[in-house]
């Protein structure tokens, strides 16, 4: 199971439990609430009845037809009331009276009248000076047939100064019925806020998950990638993240090191193998009597392989240093065409020497921001690379141009063979080489690694493709070749 859905799915639970406990306590709360508020009224209802009914009682009026035309007028007026969005229209309430001995005598419903309530709990707790209040059901498995009755003891003062005397109790009795409409809509009102809050908590909780999944799956495409340069994330408010990202970058350092200087190891032996053969078989030929020119052939081959052996090793020290500055690059203002005309003039003798035409379309003062050093070591090698594969009197073409206010692009082309299909997808591959068409040597496949790094790691695009002839320019004439485009900021 994805980590994502677990995260989400007990951030759910836990969420959904806490929504449940808290709506069955508040529901298990409404009620009782509801029917204390009730409670409270009825109490407060059945004392001032009783105050106002206690002279009916003594005087035994209470039976008469006027007493009951104006218990019912009272019952059935006619309410307008709008409370808490539900329309109350009707009172609902039932009003008995009973004697002091608790035998009614006088029932708002007429159905009581002459029964012995002494034992129904408030008229008994009342006449014993209690509060009486009792609850009954109309039917034993409704819960909602149930009516509550609360009793206020009835006293009456004949003679002045004389000691109240206790003469009947007055019970009011509201259905529970009538309250449920409140306590249905705090229910309904109570769901609807919990689904609410339920779906607000799980698109949080989604979010949070998707977060967590997100943060780790960056630690671990980190932790995977192959590129020494690339950068360690950081996360905002994610302190343990980024002690868990900083624990992998070291621990892959350590990592790259080792396996670095392994590959490093074994690709400088395999690549300083061929040239040291060359000059030991070279300096074993020397030990002979040879005639002059022998002597001079053979020191010729081992000076150059001697050359062939610095190059690969500085390359290589330049690879290194690259892989591993970890976009350390010195910024700076760069006038790209002043640099691109220092390197053609450190190259002009190889230039010269086969009789290479070089053509310049290079707009002035261009410049940008950017590593001199590794810029430099970027031209170089392009133009390192142009030489070795154009024949004698071919030509290059080197271009720079504003793009716009933010963007240079740089052409270098070259009259010659056109490079491999299989090849183009693996030109910028470290170690890649192809062999030079004059020579067939191979070279150490490091310069065109180094260029895409630099041009990465400023930001830019580097392109190479085949070219048709007269495609680029209309500067003088030309042959097939191959083209590397550079666009940078």
């Amino acid at each position: 199971m994805s980590i994502f859905i677990r995260i989400w799915f007990f951030f759910g639970l836990i969420i959904l439990l806490g929504l449940w406990f808290m709506s069955y306590t508040f529901n298990q709360q409404v009620k009782p609430n509801v029917r204390q508020v009730v409670e409270d009224t009825l109490a407060e209802n059945a004392n001032i009845i009783a105050m106002l009914v206690a002279e009916d009682v003594y005087e035994n009026k209470v039976s008469t037809v006027q007493f009951d035309a104006k218990i019912q007028n009272a019952l059935n007026r006619k309410l307008n009331a709008n409370i808490w969005q539900h329309n109350k229209k009707e009172i609902n309430q039932q009003i008995y009276i009973t004697d002091a001995k608790g035998i009614v005598i006088y029932d708002s419903q007429g159905i009581a009248t002459g029964q012995d309530y002494s034992r129904w709990n408030d008229v008994y707790l009342t006449l014993k000076g209690k509060y009486g209040v009792r609850s009954t059901r109309s039917y034993e498995k409704d819960a909602n047939s149930s009516t509550m009755f609360i009793a206020a003891p009835i006293y009456y003062q004949a003679i002045p100064n004389q000691q109240q005397k206790l003469i009947g109790v007055v019970s009011i009795g509201k259905p529970n019925s009538s309250v449920q409409p409140y306590i249905q809509k705090a229910e309904d009102q109570l769901l609807r806020q919990a689904a609410w809050i339920t779906l607000l908590s799980l698109f949080l909780a989604s979010l949070v998950a998707y977060w967590l999944k997100h943060s780790i799956d960056r630690v671990r495409k980190y932790a995977q990638a192959l590129a020494p340069v690339n950068q360690i994330p950081y996360f905002r408010s994610a302190k343990e993240l980024n002690q868990v990202a900083l624990a992998v970058e070291n621990m892959r350092e350590k990592l790259e090191d080792r396996a670095y200087v392994e590959h490093y190891v074994n690709t400088l032996t395999h690549e300083l193998k061929s040239p040291l053969t060359a000059i030991q078989a070279s300096a074993e030929l020397l030990k002979e009597d040879l005639p002059l020119n022998d002597q001079q052939q053979f020191a010729s081959h081992i000076h150059g392989q001697s050359q062939r052996l610095k190059t690969l090793i500085d390359r290589m020290l330049l690879l290194t240093r690259l892989e591993k500055s970890k976009h350390q690059i010195e910024i700076q203002s760069v006038n790209l065409s002043q640099l691109i005309q220092h390197v053609l003039d450190q190259y002009a003798s190889q230039i010269n020497a086969k009789k290479i035409l070089c053509l310049l379309d290079i707009e002035a003062n261009c410049t940008i921001q950017a590593d001199r050093f590794w810029l430099q070591q970027t031209v170089a090698n392009l133009l390192d690379n142009a030489l070795d594969f154009s024949p004698e009197s071919a030509k290059i073409l080197i271009q720079l141009h504003r793009q716009s206010h933010q963007q240079i692009q740089l052409t270098v082309f070259n009259e010659a063979e056109w490079i491999p299909e299989y090849a183009l997808t693996q030109i910028f591959d470290t170690y890649f080489s192809l062999p030079r068409p004059i020579t067939q040597q191979r070279s150490s496949g490091i310069g065109l690694s180094i260029v895409k790094q630099v041009i990465e790691q400023h930001h830019g695009k580097i392109t190479i493709q085949n070219i048709q002839a007269n495609h680029i320019s209309s500067i003088q004439p030309h042959q097939q070749g191959v083209l590397v485009t550079i666009s940078l900021p």
